[in-house]
């Protein structure tokens, strides 16, 4: 079975995880995001915002009829950590543009290509995964924020909970096609770069499995259900916190 994979946000640390897993099961790659390494194979740099820069993307493709299983992946994403009360519109108006915009617009013009192709004639698997956040179910806990300043902000949360939402409106939409559309909501992963030994000693407090989760666990979950050629799951969110929203 051929599978194709194409994943925006593809340098950052869950994006480069996804594309490196997928590698290894043997998916061919197409990669989106601001700014990539010189001479990537398949991988460009581009705005997601602008549907332009997708439909570009995607024209990329050569003979996409040839795939069985054809998956588009919306992991760009940014975060803000400033304090709500000093929220500027500027602000808002980048997080809401690049998370819930981006993925519209994405998933959007994935569906014009596989029509634009007649690609819904040939049998093949098209899927869409959003990829969300716990915080777009429950609030942060700022007491485990004690030596970072990466407080998870209320307008990350807000573009999460849309990107659900979103996630059951275009499966509704796209049924017919059909596109299964389905968004995974990863808890807090390990990034020892980023966040300080309290934190992560405060934030595996929280989770019953007691640790942030490694990165290549949920790369390894996205990609398999991209492979996965079920046709009854969509419009789901499928939550990966080790428990954390379970007590």
């Amino acid at each position: 079975m051929k599978e194709l994979i194409i994943v925006t946000g593809c340098s950052g640390q869950l994006g480069g995880s996804i594309l490196k897993y997928a590698e290894k099961k043997g998916c061919e790659i197409f990669g989106i995001d601001l700014k990539i390494k010189k001479n990537s194979k398949n991988l460009y740099e581009g705005d997601v915002k602008n549907r332009l820069d997708i439909k570009l993307l995607l024209d990329k493709i050569k003979t996409p009829d040839n795939y069985d299983n054809i998956s588009f992946i919306n992991n760009a994403g940014v975060a803000i950590f400033s304090p709500s009360e000093e929220r500027t519109l500027d602000e808002f108006n980048r997080v809401m543009g690049i998370n819930l915009f981006g993925p519209i617009a994405c998933i959007t013009e994935f569906a014009n290509w596989i029509l634009r192709n007649n690609l819904n004639q040939n049998n093949s698997h098209f899927s869409v995964i959003n990829i969300g956040s716990i915080y777009g179910t429950v609030s942060p806990d700022s007491r485990i924020y004690s030596d970072t300043s990466r407080n998870s902000s209320e307008v990350y949360g807000a573009s999460k909970a849309g990107l659900i939402q979103i996630t059951k409106y275009f499966a509704v939409k796209y049924a017919k096609i059909p596109i299964f559309i389905n968004c995974v909501s990863p808890g807090g992963i390990l990034n020892k770069e980023l966040q300080g030994p309290e934190f992560i000693e405060n934030y595996s407090y929280r989770v019953p499995l007691n640790s942030l989760c490694e990165v290549e666990e949920i790369a390894s979950f996205i990609v398999n259900l991209s492979k996965n050629k079920n046709k009854y799951l969509t419009g789901q969110n499928i939550i990966i916190d080790g428990g954390l929203t379970s007590w």
